[in-house]
């Protein structure tokens, strides 16, 4: 099993990681941040989103402002700066602290989230498909906040990778296997834990309705894993009492 563990550090005025590491978005002086990590190796990009998306929500329902700074690429630089374990796995930090209330400064987090697409959200029957990958579809009404709790979910450059497909009553989770707006290299590995973000926002989503429901990552080749197009990686699927 993986080691999930979290850092919490203070930062001084002027440190600014968004500019070290590379993130869009800003927050003015953000005064904490959080560093997650895992040691381990079993899916330890899904469980870093998984985890600390759910720990961002909570966040924001204390009134916290938060931001991920993507560090896929640069984790050595991370490790070394937090002084983590050579074999800490990481793919973004989490800056927090009380939302700026200055105009200026929502001005410009506005026009960078509309530049790279952030405001735009897939619609629902663009990434739900229900039985096989040729019936896109509006999701039922027992499946709609699920499905809109992984709409608005956060993901690296607004990529949105997650694609639903629900049959025999369970909800299959696939992300596309290439994503041009990642970029190349590294980045394409944010697949992974964007999709672990998806998966804590509907363990939240499911929660807030009383519902009980478990994922559970694929494990290499499932004779149970449905049909799908070559574009796609199996990623996770759920198992919801209806």
């Amino acid at each position: 099993a993986n080691d999930y563990r979290v850092l919490l550090r203070d930062l001084p005025a002027a440190s600014d990681l968004t500019a070290a590491l590379g993130a869009y978005g800003r927050i003015a002086n953000p005064p904490h941040v959080l560093v997650p990590y895992v040691l381990g190796d079993r899916h330890p990009l899904v469980e870093l989103g998984f985890r600390t998306e759910q720990i961002a929500v909570r966040l924001t329902a204390l009134g916290l402002g938060s931001c991920f700074i993507g560090c896929l690429g640069r984790e050595a630089q991370v490790r070394a700066r937090f002084q983590l374990p050579p074999s800490a796995r990481l793919a973004a930090l989490l800056v927090f602290g009380r939302p700026s209330g200055a105009t200026a400064a929502r001005a410009v987090n506005r026009l960078v989230r509309e530049i790279t697409g952030a405001t735009r959200k897939l619609p629902a029957d663009r990434i739900f498909f229900d039985g096989d990958f040729s019936r896109p579809a509006a999701p039922p009404a027992d499946l709609a906040p699920l499905i809109e709790a992984a709409r608005h979910a956060p993901s690296a450059v607004d990529a949105q990778p997650w694609r639903f497909l629900w049959r025999g009553g369970i909800l299959h989770l696939f992300v596309k296997r290439w994503n041009p707006r990642y970029g190349p290299g590294d980045g394409q590995s944010y697949r992974l834990h964007d999709g672990g973000v998806c998966m804590g926002n509907v363990a939240l989503a499911l929660e807030a309705l009383g519902r009980r429901g478990s994922w559970n990552v694929y494990e290499g080749d499932d004779p149970d894993l449905p049909e799908h197009p070559e574009s796609l990686m199996p990623l996770a699927h759920l198992e919801i009492d209806r």
